[in-house]
């Protein structure tokens, strides 16, 4: 099938990497790629097939408990890099070398947000001047007090 693995990040797969093949089966049955022993997880539960030689398809096998894709639940989906896969405790996400997932940050995203508070500080002391000039100008006596030489 090429590069793509499953790497396990939680549940008893934590850490374990799954080369995938032209067909792939997770589930309770001991005849499955991947062996889940635990409650509610089907003998034959999802799988992972190669569509047109480029795409990839999760399926679930009809399961009582089902197969959540990023969180939500799933009968049929196309995998992208990136994605989470998960059933009962078990969860893998889904790594194809070349394929850049949407949720890896790019250079757009680490780029340094725009600084406002140096305009907030131009714009609160171009205020003060203006108030004060106007203040001066208009009213003079309200600063009679306030000034040394008057």
């Amino acid at each position: 099938m090429g590069p793509y693995r499953l790497k396990g990040t939680s549940g008893r797969v934590i850490n374990q990497s799954f080369a995938l093949g032209e067909s792939f089966v997770l589930g309770s049955s001991a005849d499955c790629e991947v062996q889940i022993d635990e409650p509610g997880v089907a003998p034959h539960h999802a799988e992972i097939t190669l569509v047109d030689g480029k795409l990839l398809l999760l399926k679930d096998l009809g399961s009582a408990t089902g197969t959540l894709l990023n969180g939500a639940p799933v009968t049929e989906a196309i995998l992208g890099s990136g994605d989470e896969i998960h059933i009962g405790s078990c969860r893998w996400m889904l790594q194809a070398p070349g394929l850049r997932p949407d949720r890896v940050l790019t250079a757009a995203t680490l780029r340094q947000p725009t600084r406002i508070w140096p305009r907030v500080l131009v714009w609160t002391v171009l205020s003060v001047a203006a108030g004060v000039v106007a203040v001066l100008s208009w009213k003079p006596e309200w600063l009679a007090g306030w000034l040394p030489f008057s």
